[in-house]
């Protein structure tokens, strides 16, 4: 077919289906889903949609409250987005729930004469009040068409309203779920499970006109007395509790009601010898009509009613099961007032209990699993050891640092290193000016000259003290030449040692005075290094010199080194505010890019400690500092 002719056919079928929404009539059609639909949540949406098509609207939303429901919904129509109506009609419908009338909102665009309103309308509860609205955007319209449109959605919603009122007696779910409806209202006026119990029995003692009511609530497959009628509270150790304990028991064990009346069981019936329990609170009841009955939630057995009437009634089969209905409704109340009033102890261990319960149960391969390898990991945890690493902070220092001074008063010439150059023995590091030195050697140089001149001349006059004098004097200069010349070769300062300098940058001073014993140089090895741990106070008691572990540096963390602490100084030092103790290691650090200074973190091994105690020493002596226990 021709992309024209299919065009064409769509526009014509759109042609038709908007006439078919005019002409449809929006009163019949809510009625029409009055008789269809049987829950209330589902009717509200169909007619907020059903509404909106009429209207042709982009975007429109209801807010509703049957007694605890609530019910919330919107929908979307067309090519916008709904995030460009969604925030401005759910204020309009919030200031609509707040004044529960018909309200209408015109907005204009700043350029061109389009037209946009905002309409709600209350819907109403049978018995009057309001109880939600519904609201929705029309675009375009005319002023004059506001008022139309805003009463006829207020036709919608009060026949939506009226319509409404027949859909509870049809709505889907289990028999009876009216009266677990009204019973989890009942719960929720109550603060305990033992005010709940209280409630249940005195009423339900009121309204039988009987002589008691006990209801006990089932636990880990045993009852628990909550609550019997006239007494504020029960004494387990009363011989009537006992004995009603027993027979509550024997109920849950029995899983159905049991009767024991003077005429036996029920009406008509023989008394059953194998219910002792039961026998046995007859006759402490002085042959009072005694009767249990086992209260489920689903398949579960909730809680058990015990209940004990003059001798001359009797139950029957009818009256114990429409009693069981009154009552039962309340079970999943009791488990609910129950699980909200839980201390988070109980909480963690019902949790566990339920979860071995379900892994107990047949199949669940995967539950079985994963129960045993909990299992296993619980053990280990209390009972297991691993190693114990204990993380602290570190610092690089040299092990051996040459100091090197100035070794006489001069004007520095020449510095051939700075600080991070490597130098090798012999290196030279920086020169003095040492022309004067060079002058006096030179003059000492002539003394000697002459004084070799003075003693031959003695030696030809045959003086032998004149002589010796002049050799005394020669030995003199000898020793001022030496200093001299000591000093001369000082003012080339080279480095002792092979490594790197890690102090001294001379390239200011230059031309300038250095005095006698002036620092110049710091030279360290590059083949030994040094660690300086950082420990914390708190785990200090367990460092020794017999310990050891591996260090990596910040700058390479990918290159792990093994140390040795050598020893620990014994006293503390203040770091970043704190006490520490610092031990010192020895390290095997050998390359090119190790630097004194350089931090990283060293993790020592203190041996092997039981894994519940690496987890949670910490936490176990935050407590003991902070709450002294």
């Amino acid at each position: 077919m021709p992309r024209g002719e299919q065009l064409s056919r769509s526009d014509q079928e759109a042609s038709k289906a908007d006439d078919q929404s005019a002409q449809m009539d929006p009163f019949m059609e809510i009625a029409h889903l009055a008789r269809t639909t049987t829950a209330r949540p589902r009717y509200m949406a169909e007619v907020l949609r059903l509404v909106a098509k009429f209207y042709k609207a982009p975007y429109a939303t209801v807010h509703l409250r049957y007694a605890s429901e609530v019910i919330h919904d919107d929908c979307h129509t067309g090519p916008t987005d709904p995030r460009f109506w969604k925030t401005n009609l759910q204020e309009f419908l919030t200031e609509s729930l707040a004044e529960s009338r018909s309200r209408a909102k015109v907005l204009k665009a700043k350029r061109g004469k389009i037209r946009v309103a905002f309409l709600s309308a209350p819907v109403f509860d049978p018995s009057g009040p309001a109880i939600g609205a519904m609201a929705l955007v029309v675009t375009p319209i005319e002023e004059a068409e506001v008022a139309t449109c805003l009463a006829r959605l207020e036709g919608f919603c009060r026949l939506a309203s009226a319509c409404a009122e027949f859909l509870g007696g049809r709505e889907a779910g289990p028999p009876g779920s009216k009266a677990s409806v009204q019973a989890q209202a009942r719960a929720a006026q109550c603060g305990t499970t033992a005010e709940l119990a209280f409630t249940i029995t005195n009423e339900l003692r009121n309204k039988l006109g009987c002589e008691q009511v006990a209801l006990g609530m089932v636990r880990r497959n045993r009852v628990k007395i909550l609550s019997i009628s006239g007494l504020d509270e029960v004494k387990k150790q009363s011989p009537g509790v006992v004995s009603l304990l027993g027979a509550m028991e024997e109920c849950h064990d029995v899983a159905a009601p049991i009767v024991f009346q003077r005429d036996g069981g029920f009406v008509g019936e023989g008394t059953s010898a194998s219910y002792r329990m039961h026998k046995q609170w007859h006759g402490a009841a002085k042959g009072a009509t005694v009767a249990s009955i086992p209260l489920r939630s689903g398949e579960r057995t909730v809680a058990i009613l015990s209940i004990r009437q003059r001798s001359q009634e009797s139950f029957t089969h009818e009256s114990i099961e429409q009693l069981r209905s009154k009552v039962e409704p309340f079970a999943p109340a009791l488990i609910l007032t129950h699980r909200a009033n839980r201390t988070m102890a109980q909480h963690v261990f019902d949790t566990c209990h339920e979860t071995l319960q379900a892994a107990r149960a047949p199949g669940h391969i995967g539950r079985k699993v994963a129960a045993a390898v909990v299992l296993i990991a619980g053990c280990w945890f209390t009972f297991g050891s691993m190693d114990y690493e204990l993380g602290v902070p570190a610092v690089v220092t040299a092990a051996e640092i040459r100091h090197i001074s100035s070794p006489f008063d001069g004007a520095l010439t020449t510095a051939h290193v700075v600080e991070g150059d490597h130098v090798a023995r012999g290196d030279i590091l920086c020169e003095l000016d040492h022309r004067t030195l060079d002058q006096e050697k030179a003059q000492l140089l002539a003394e000697l000259a002459m004084l070799e001149r003075v003693m031959d001349k003695a030696r030809a006059e045959a003086s032998p003290f004149e002589v010796k004098l002049a050799l005394a004097k020669q030995e003199l200069v000898d020793a001022q030449l030496d200093i001299v010349t000591r000093r001369i070769e000082q003012a080339t300062i080279t480095s002792p040692i092979d490594g790197v300098v890690v102090a001294g940058d001379l390239r200011k001073m230059i031309g300038g005075i250095v005095a006698r014993g002036y620092p110049l140089f710091e030279v360290a090895p590059l083949d030994r290094w040094t660690l300086e741990l950082q420990v914390p106070e708190a785990s200090s008691e367990e460092l020794n010199a017999q310990l050891s572990g591996t260090f990596a540096s910040y700058a390479r963390p990918e290159d792990v080194r093994e140390f040795s602490i050598s020893r620990v100084l014994a006293s503390a030092r203040i770091h970043d505010t704190k006490n520490v103790y610092v031990a010192e290691a020895d390290i095997d650090a050998r390359g090119d890019w190790m630097r004194p200074g350089m931090e990283g973190v060293a993790k020592i091994n203190m041996g092997a400690h039981k894994v519940w105690w690496i987890a949670l020493h910490r936490v176990i002596d935050y407590l003991r500092i902070n709450l002294w226990i």
